[in-house]
């Protein structure tokens, strides 16, 4: 019976906080006009930003709601939204915590079968198209995913380059002590 009123109540409540966020910022009639061409980089990325953390409200609510119902049914699911979107500094952590248990997927049935971290900047580009066509069979999303990798590699070659910096420094404290 709980299941029956809650329901309900879930579906208005969300429904209310979605009606709320589209009346005080209509980002899709923004984008559908082609008013966002007018508008400064800044006032697109504040937008840009506002919508992402949105969504990421809009997910984090209907899949919290349904972890929970499967918590108290015995079935113990991942949690997808671990961590605050603010709360990611950059782009692997972006997406290791959006959608955490599609993310785990990926990883053991593809990243790891094409090689993982030894081909890292290769496997990112396969994984990326993977999800733009699972998403749908669009040029936009495959120019996301795409644009995505992009900005991966310049975050990818400093890790790489930092890791390789506290390698030799730790070699070198430890043979000229």
């Amino acid at each position: 019976m709980l299941f029956g009123i809650c329901t309900p109540l879930y579906c208005w409540t969300n429904y209310k906080l979605q009606r709320i966020c589209f009346t005080v910022g209509d980002y899709n009639a923004l984008a559908i006009s082609g008013l966002w061409k007018q508008l400064s980089p800044m006032d697109v990325f504040i937008i840009g930003y506002g919508v992402l953390n949105f969504m990421w409200l809009k997910f984090f609510l209907i899949w919290r709601f349904f972890w929970f119902w499967s918590l108290i049914s015995g079935i113990e699911a991942p949690e997808n939204m671990p961590h605050c979107l603010n709360n990611c500094y950059n782009l692997e952590s972006f997406w290791k915590n959006w959608h955490a248990s599609f993310n785990k997927w990926l990883v053991r049935y593809m990243y790891i079968p094409l090689g993982g971290s030894q081909r890292k900047l290769l496997n990112i580009w396969v994984i990326f198209t993977f999800v733009a066509v699972w998403h749908d069979f669009e040029w936009k999303l495959l120019s996301w995913a795409w644009l995505t990798c992009i900005f991966f590699i310049p975050e990818m070659l400093v890790k790489s380059r930092a890791n390789a910096f506290q390698v030799e420094s730790a070699l070198e404290e430890f043979l000229f002590r």
